[in-house]
């Protein structure tokens, strides 16, 4: 997690609280899900609308982590990262 930002999100959660912060993250998945989809889309067939879908692509990722970093807050972030580090380690030995 970005410690910078861990006063904010908790503020938010604080604000707004957890429901409504998963609602956004399910949201905020979705909105980068559709454009990541576009780019699929569009990189094969028109390198200018690429070009056009990339910041949104930049503004999504950057809203779902912001989201993310909030579950963690909101759930066992430790945990978390004993499992993505688990994950990383089993990839790593598939490659």
């Amino acid at each position: 997690m970005n410690k910078d930002f861990e006063k904010a999100y908790q503020k938010f959660l604080q604000v707004w609280g957890e429901d409504a912060q998963i609602m956004m993250a399910i949201e905020e998945m979705s909105e980068l899900t559709k454009e990541l989809c576009k780019y699929l889309r569009y990189k094969n067939f028109n390198e200018k609308s690429v070009e056009e879908v990339v910041p949104n692509i930049n503004e999504e990722i950057a809203d779902v982590l912001n989201c993310i970093e909030q579950l963690e807050i909101m759930f066992d972030s430790e945990k978390i990262n004993e499992i993505r580090k688990a994950k990383i380690e089993r990839t790593l030995k598939r490659v």
